[in-house]
């Protein structure tokens, strides 16, 4: 795989190199990769990585509660008041 830098700045774990081409190789049995790279332009120089890869969670579906309809019968009783 053939990648070029794209910031300017900080040195790279390769050295100084603007383009180099990575020999990579991993596995991904699941949401986790894990993988081993070298460039030929870095001999003795060793990538290794992990990737975990996320995901958005699915927002829960709105739940409307039903509102019964109103019934004045079911309102508390209020006491009656001596005249």
């Amino acid at each position: 795989m053939l990648t070029k830098r794209h910031t300017d700045g900080r040195v790279t774990v390769f050295g100084v190199e603007d383009e180099l081409t990575l020999e990579i190789e991993g596995t991904c049995p699941g949401k986790i990769a894990t993988y081993t790279a070298t460039a030929g332009q870095a001999p003795g120089v060793v990538l290794q990585g992990t990737l975990i890869r996320t995901e958005q969670p699915t927002p829960a579906p709105e739940q409307i509660a039903k509102v019964p309809p109103f019934d004045p019968g079911k309102l508390p009783k209020l006491p009656k008041r001596s005249r």
